[in-house]
């Protein structure tokens, strides 16, 4: 489901919270988790700022210049579990066309609102550098997987949650 409508948004938005409101203490530590995530995302900020730094400014073709990015699912429920707020519509973006989130001065949303895909894409120019001895001892690519897998976790949760009652 895109949810590109802004109804087919707002219908998403409901549902979700409908269900986590419904299931809400019942066993099922989603928010735990969530916070989990959170806290590794943040994490990841500064190493994650640093490489754009280094990458982006000089960039030909800037990933964010030309993506189809979306929010997924997994990014709504952690979204919802997040509470930070929520995305006012799924992301105007589309092949050739830069992200609507895309600033003179790169991303102008938190790390923690973004698709997860915006954190874990990592361009050539950035593999490159994590290859450098000085990114050596921090395990980038080995982190966005924890997440990732964490992020899978949660949904499975939540599915499980909403199909057993």
């Amino acid at each position: 489901m895109l949810w590109n409508s802004p109804s087919e948004w707002r219908e998403a938005q409901f549902s979700l919270d409908y269900h986590l409101h419904l299931y809400a203490g019942r066993g099922w530590d989603l928010k735990a988790l969530a916070d989990a995530v959170s806290q590794k995302i943040i994490a990841l900020d500064p190493v994650m700022d640093a490489l754009c730094a280094q990458t982006c400014p000089g960039c030909k073709d800037p990933c964010c210049g030309r993506p189809t990015v979306r929010y997924d699912f997994r990014d709504l429920l952690f979204l919802h579990l997040n509470g930070r707020g929520l995305p006012l519509g799924q992301l105007e973006t589309g092949y050739g066309r830069a992200c609507s989130c895309l600033g003179e001065n790169g991303c102008g949303v938190d790390r923690l609102l973004r698709p997860f895909m915006c954190t874990w894409y990592l361009c050539p120019g950035q593999a490159a550098l994590l290859r450098n001895e000085v990114w050596r001892g921090y395990d980038l690519p080995e982190r966005l997987r924890e997440i990732q897998k964490d992020r899978k976790e949660l949904e499975k949760r939540f599915v499980a949650l909403v199909g057993h009652y």
